[in-house]
């Protein structure tokens, strides 16, 4: 099988890149083709020294991206992953490309359900309380001009024998829900590494607990997980570190990460160990690094994002793929559709209080965490690239 996948966009997905080109490159007799933009080749190069059959393409400066994803053809793909569509819908949407079209979904409800009184209703609601030109402006390209570029995209999927990609089983139904009958597979964002895997407690004794994603109090609840660690864990500092693994990104309309980094600076102050990452991304073997050092994995997302977005039901979070990646265990607040095949090695609370008393046994007790990490190994080992690849095919075939 040839298969092309394409990463053009921000650096927030690459790591769904490099899962793709994990599972098909798993089977010698694919061949893989990578295209890519210039700085996702400094941080996905190391795939060829594992791959062999991987070749990465990367767009030459200042070549149009139509014309870049034109040049796929000649490859004679079967099919092409779209890893990541914010931008060149247009473009996109006047292309003819010749392989199979999978179209990964990172958010249903911007790409279903959008009719004309929807948008509107969603527009509105969008821009209530806010007097930024800027938003307005993006609300309403967002709500009324890509709409219809995306239904051109999914006619596009459709007609090329193509698959609509999605990230887990909760979001798959929620397509059967919607009565979508494009055909849509199962990729998860991430697939175990068996190098990240670590024998005994890390820091010298001390819990290390992992706040995998980029520092954003809209997508987690940071100013009370802060103010939990501070009110409620200061007689056990000395036994826990926090590693709040993202990146900042200052230049976000809906988030202001300066008011999260003064409270971490406060309880860094008093004693507390929290580790922060003031870059704007982690590269991922940077990442890797680090994730591979924690003891459990702390999701402390919020589920709502607002009256059309949720965790597990029209998006999904990166807390249960970095749990799969390292074979750690979670903790994830009990709104969120945890996937049956970690159930075992997570732990849900059902509110901060909860939360605090869950942490301060883990912290407390080294043996629930060992059992918790045996569980999370065994777990993991069911996301291997070759269980996923043949996972991929005999659904596809049938």
């Amino acid at each position: 099988m040839r298969v092309g996948v394409v990463e053009i966009m921000e650096t927030g997905h690459i790591t769904l890149a490099e899962t793709l080109c994990r599972i098909y490159c798993c089977d010698p007799e694919n061949q893989v083709y990578l295209f890519i933009i210039e700085k996702h080749a400094v941080n996905l190069g190391f795939l060829c020294d594992i791959y062999p059959n991987l070749n990465i393409v990367v767009k030459d400066t200042g070549k149009e991206i139509g014309l870049f994803l034109d040049d796929t053809d000649e490859y004679m793909l079967d099919r092409l992953y779209l890893v990541t569509l914010t931008k060149y819908y247009f473009k996109i949407s006047k292309s003819n490309l010749k392989a199979s079209l999978f179209l990964t979904i990172h958010n249903i409800d911007e790409w279903f359900g959008n009719s004309f009184i929807r948008s509107v209703k969603r527009f509105l609601y969008s821009i209530s309380g806010t007097s930024s030109l800027n938003l307005w402006i993006y609300f309403f390209k967002f709500n009324f001009i890509l709409p219809p570029l995306k239904r051109i995209i999914l006619r596009k999927v459709n007609r090329s024998d193509g698959r609509l990609v999605v990230l887990s089983g909760s979001l798959q139904k929620r397509l059967k829900d919607l009565d979508i009958t494009i055909p849509s597979e199962i990729v998860p964002f991430s697939v175990f590494d068996p190098s990240l895997i670590t024998e005994g407690h890390s820091e010298n004794g001390l819990l290390r607990i992992c706040v995998p994603g980029i520092l954003s109090q809209y997508r987690r609840n940071y100013m009370e997980l802060l103010e939990l660690i501070e009110n409620k864990l200061d007689s056990y500092k000395n036994l826990f570190v926090f590693d709040l693994l993202g990146g900042v990104q200052t230049e976000n309309h809906f988030d202001n990460p300066h008011i999260i980094l003064k409270r971490i600076d406060l309880l860094k102050s008093r004693g507390f160990s929290i580790i922060d990452h003031r870059v704007q991304f982690i590269p991922p073997l940077e990442y890797n690094r680090e994730l591979a050092k924690s003891d459990v994995i702390l999701g402390n997302m919020n589920v709502v994002l607002n009256k059309y977005s949720i965790y597990g039901k029209t998006k999904e979070t990166g807390i249960p793929f970095a749990m799969i990646r390292a074979a750690r265990p979670g903790i994830v607040p009990d709104t969120y559709p945890v996937p049956e095949e970690l159930s075992s090695s997570t732990l849900v609370y059902s509110s901060l209080e909860h939360l605090g008393d869950i942490l301060i046994n883990l912290i407390s007790d080294k043996l629930i965490v060992k059992d918790l990490k045996n569980k999370a190994l065994e777990n993991s080992k069911r996301f291997t690239p070759e269980i996923i690849y043949n996972n991929i095919r005999e659904k596809h075939i049938h």
